[in-house]
């Protein structure tokens, strides 16, 4: 693709049309862009007006459309989310609750699943396990913070308490402990799609 030489328009256009081509297959897909990528660096250049580039652009016609014109038989992807799907995520979000049981059915729900890939699998198991359950074994692990010992007939000893880096990394590990299931499971729902 030679984006580097087209007109700011241009390149929003061959962005588009990449996103609208996604759901064709990869090879497909590349052709596609770098076909029509090609066609504008030809017919466009940095110094045209925003007028021309926008006649140009016209003139092709809408990224979705081209996409449908030369591949009108290639079918819908279809909504691949279903009970199955829904169950995994939900699982994989608040199972934990559950003992990790629930969260462990999850797990076996998302890799028995077709509506995702391998890469997609991995990070659903391995971005914080247990889910939002996690937050409560973090909150547990970090939540004394000072010790005070009172011996008989003198007065109460207390040791400080963590430091401001040490309470800073407790505050970034429970904030990550609750974003990353909620992050995880937007992820998922959207790539099952």
């Amino acid at each position: 693709m030679t984006t580097t030489t087209m007109h700011p328009l241009a390149v929003d256009y061959v962005d588009r049309l990449d996103r609208a081509a996604r759901r064709l297959p990869r090879g497909e897909r590349r052709e596609l862009v770098e076909e029509v990528s090609a066609h504008l660096s030809e017919a466009t250049d940095p110094g045209m007006s925003e007028a021309e580039i926008k006649t140009v652009l016209d003139r092709l016609g809408d990224p979705e459309d081209i996409v449908e014109a030369h591949w009108p038989d290639e079918p819908a992807r279809p909504d691949r989310r279903g009970v199955h799907e829904w169950t995994a995520i939900f699982l994989l979000l608040f199972g934990g609750f559950l003992v990790l049981i629930g969260w462990i059915a999850g797990a076996i729900l998302l890799w028995t699943s077709r509506a995702w890939n391998t890469r997609d699998k991995l990070i659903g198991t391995l971005i914080v396990p247990g889910g939002l359950a996690s937050t409560v074994v973090v909150a547990i692990l970090t939540g004394t913070k000072r010790k005070c010992i009172s011996a008989t007939g003198r007065p109460t000893i207390c040791t400080p308490g963590p430091s401001t880096a040490h309470s800073i990394l407790e505050i970034a590990l429970f904030a990550v402990c609750v974003v990353g299931p909620i992050f995880t499971a937007v992820y998922l729902a959207r790539r099952a799609r």
